[in-house]
């Protein structure tokens, strides 16, 4: 694990609310508000991830089927 003071560090503007949420799910699943981001950023790259690999399979499948 990095160290917080090696970390990269970005600045996020938040809609307003936006803290109140993320600060009521940390302090909700006892972590820290760094760490929801985190997950959620995870969590939506490896959703982006998965959603490629099934859109290039389905584009092969189609080639597949235009060239019978």
């Amino acid at each position: 694990m990095t160290n917080s003071r090696q970390a990269d560090k970005f600045v996020v503007r938040l809609p307003d609310g936006m803290r109140d949420q993320i600060d009521d799910a940390a302090v909700a699943q006892r972590t820290s508000m760094n760490h929801i981001i985190v997950k959620a950023l995870e969590n939506y790259l490896d959703g982006q991830q998965r959603q490629k690999i099934l859109l290039d399979a389905l584009s092969e499948k189609l080639k597949r089927l235009e060239e019978v």
